[in-house]
């Protein structure tokens, strides 16, 4: 049973995850790769296409799709998995259904309503057989906008998050009192000075810190470097005695992939407060949580110097994650049995 999967499958990215899990499974894929089409090409381009979804890549994205449905070879595809399909026309997406009579799933870990906004995925939106969305608060915007079925899913852990033992020198560096690893924003830059006065070991990845930090110098000194892909960001996050799950203000963020991986890599996960992470964490036994830069700080302050108590609610978050299925091969099984059960309507 072939898929077709359909996303920007770069090496470190959680969209070629899910399609390693989706093989391991026993599903034949046949990955179609968008992120060579921006590769290499002329900035302004590459901002047109990232930004509105429009112009000669977007175009070649799509105009090879539909070339794969002349060559013929995709008479053996049962389902087509589009990942944030952004740039995916919606004639695209229908000549595919139609020449392969495949089940249609789109799948994003993202918002795709209050940003990330495309037009293509809008108008696509009825002709997609089931639409997967880790946002809670989107369900009724997808519903509205002609979804026929929607799935509301957990953001998961990858295979790549487990406790280690580092030994080689190179990451024993990685080693913090705190640490977050994530994009720049205002609010995550407020708290992050605030810790950075305090006497702890504080370091901070991400691909915009760099040079934000060129600008604020309290930042200097805790920026280690850009984004981490691959094996050193679970490494990175394994050398923390405290992991920080900040939450998105663009957005009414309840949960990232941050706050599951942070404690699978069997360290502390000390995170902003929402009644959906209380029901996946129990605060002050699998997590802790805190709601102002006050409370923030004093767990801090508390936690590093309780090691028992912090190793333990470390160790509990762990077997959460474990028992409870927070991985993502459990969460794209569940997807998988969904589209099965469609299959046979």
């Amino acid at each position: 049973m072939s898929i077709l999967y359909i996303g920007p499958l770069q090496e470190g990215g959680t969209c070629l995850e899910r399609m390693k899990i989706l093989n391991q499974l026993g599903y034949k894929v046949i990955p179609f790769n968008i992120t060579p089409f921006y590769e290499k090409k002329w900035r302004p381009l590459r901002s047109l296409s990232s930004r509105l979804y429009m112009g000669p890549i977007t175009s070649s994205i799509n105009q090879r799709l539909r070339f794969l449905v002349k060559e013929g070879n995709l008479g053996s595809v049962k389902y087509i998995w589009v990942d944030k399909g952004v740039d995916i026309y919606y004639e695209t997406l229908y000549e595919l259904k139609k020449e392969t009579n495949a089940i249609a799933i789109h799948y994003t870990p993202d918002s795709q309503f209050l940003s990330q906004r495309s037009r293509h995925f809008f108008t696509s939106i009825p002709i997609y057989d089931l639409l997967v969305t880790t946002k809670e608060w989107e369900v009724d915007l997808y519903k509205k906008s002609g979804a026929e079925r929607v799935m509301l899913v957990l953001q998961g852990y990858g295979s790549k998050f487990f406790p280690r033992k580092v030994q080689k020198k190179q990451f024993l560096d990685f080693k913090s009192d705190v640490c977050f690893i994530g994009h720049t924003q205002k609010a995550y830059a407020n708290k992050l000075k605030l810790i950075s006065s305090m006497e702890v070991d504080l370091k901070i990845w991400g691909d915009s810190w760099p040079d934000y930090a060129l600008r604020n110098s309290w930042a200097r000194s805790v920026t280690i470097g850009p984004g981490l892909w691959g094996e050193e960001y679970p490494i990175a996050l394994s050398q923390a005695k405290i992991g920080l799950g900040f939450l998105g203000k663009h957005i009414p963020e309840t949960s990232t992939t941050r706050q599951f991986e942070i404690p699978a890599t069997g360290v502390f996960l000390l995170s902003e407060r929402t009644e959906i992470l209380q029901s996946l964490f129990k605060e002050g036994e699998e997590a802790e949580f805190f709601s102002s830069n006050d409370e923030m700080i004093d767990k801090i302050n508390f936690y590093l110097c309780h090691e028992n108590v912090r190793k333990r609610i470390a160790a509990s978050g762990l077997n959460r994650c474990k028992s409870s299925g927070y991985s993502s091969n459990n969460i794209l099984t569940s997807i998988m049995k969904r589209l099965e059960k469609i299959e046979r309507v």
